[in-house]
């Protein structure tokens, strides 16, 4: 990405990641194109229980503290170095993004500089009118055209024609102050660099050639998934989904143990469940899954409406639900939103497309979302 606002380097960085069901920290190092060591990181989950909003965002608060506060006695406990950057993913339904396009004309060809771009990313900024200018929390150029052409190298070239992608991003007010102060009063002096997932997504894609570069990008928390139509390497069309890994598991648990029914789920994924229990949770699926399958639909459906989405799904998800997940994307009947009528292809961004960024070790290997987040940080670092 090619940001028009400031970016700073650092040895040794903070990362929070927020989600709807649970809060972690990471303190992780990084320098030059190795991939970041985490060093010590720790989460917090909420207890499965139906909460407002409000509720739920006093609860994420009180869990980033303790494990922010936990993280870093951990960390001093065995390093000198200080912490010198925070950085904080936020996920949905907190957050949710979105790309806006402008584009200006010149009378003769014009060197092209940081500060024309800057200025041209500035004034489409200005003119966003869906979302509250009070709520943004990012806004970064993802992508420069010349002449009608993407170049990601735009700067000491001459053009008479150039148009900027701008990724922005929003974030719940409430939800952003109290990270905000939470990670201020453990982490004193040092400013808060909020990030979206979607800033993340599109970060491995550029740096990643084996991925795709039009996709469908789907991002699961507990209480909220976020969907991204990404073409040629750019988000285009986005929405979020008031459902999550946690509220298919309360659908699909009814009246038994969440811990239970992920279990036997995953062992149904594996073709390994074949008792009266394993019949029991097939019938509670088969029941939710009409609904599921509308709930998801109408979320697509409402960012296939300018084009088809790509058939790739690349998708990150807690790892007990992911191999359901997996299945449950590929299985159900999209294919009236997808370009070439045929169902999802989905798969779980995990493996070498994070392990080039971040050596994620045991702890961090069935949280796929957080380790998207410190890939990021890793891939900004490089980038400065």
């Amino acid at each position: 990405m090619i940001p028009f606002v400031g970016k700073k380097s650092a040895r040794v960085a903070a990362v929070a990641d927020v989600g709807s069901g649970s809060a972690g920290i990471a303190i992780v190092s990084f320098g030059g194109t190795a991939p970041s060591k985490v060093l010590v990181e720790q989460r917090g989950y909420l207890p499965q229980e139906k909460r407002e909003p409000a509720q739920t965002a006093s609860a994420l608060a009180t869990l980033l503290r303790e494990s922010a506060e936990t993280a870093l006695k951990h960390y001093a406990d065995k390093h000198k170095e200080p912490v010198s950057d925070v950085y904080a993913i936020v996920h949905a339904p907190w957050v949710r993004s979105k790309t806006i396009r402008g584009s200006s004309t010149f009378p003769e060809p014009t060197l092209i500089d940081e500060a024309i771009i800057g200025r041209l990313a500035k004034e489409t900024l200005a003119q966003e009118q869906e979302f509250d200018k009070s709520a943004i929390m990012e806004a970064s150029v993802v992508r420069v055209e010349l002449q009608g052409y993407p170049t990601s190298k735009p700067e000491g070239k001459r053009a008479s024609d150039i148009a900027v992608s701008v990724l922005v991003s929003e974030c719940d007010k409430n939800v952003r102050a109290s990270v905000k102060e939470t990670l201020g009063a453990v982490f004193p002096g040092l400013q808060v660099a909020f990030r979206s997932p979607t800033r993340a997504f599109l970060s491995i894609l550029r740096e990643n050639h084996d991925l795709p570069k039009d996709c469908l990008v789907v991002d699961v928390t507990s209480e909220g998934t976020d969907i991204t139509a990404v073409r040629q390497g750019v988000t285009v069309d986005h929405t979020v989904v008031p459902e999550g890994s946690r509220s298919i598991l309360r659908k699909i648990a009814s009246d038994r143990m969440p811990e239970e029914t992920l279990s036997l789920m995953k062992m149904l994924a594996h073709d390994q469940c074949e008792n009266e229990s394993c019949e029991a949770i097939k019938a509670a699926i088969a029941k939710v899954e009409p609904d599921l399958a509308k709930i998801f639909g109408e979320g697509m459906g409402k960012i296939a409406t300018r084009a088809r989405l790509p058939n790739r799904l690349l998708f990150t998800a807690e790892d007990d639900i992911a191999s359901w997940l997996q299945q449950f994307f590929s299985r159900i009947d999209f294919t009236q939103f997808t370009v070439t009528t045929r169902p999802f292809a989905a798969e779980q961004i995990a493996g070498a497309a994070i392990t080039r960024f971040v050596d994620i070790g045991e702890q961090l290997q069935s949280d796929a979302g957080f380790a998207t987040s410190l890939a990021l940080v890793n891939i900004e670092g490089r980038d400065e």
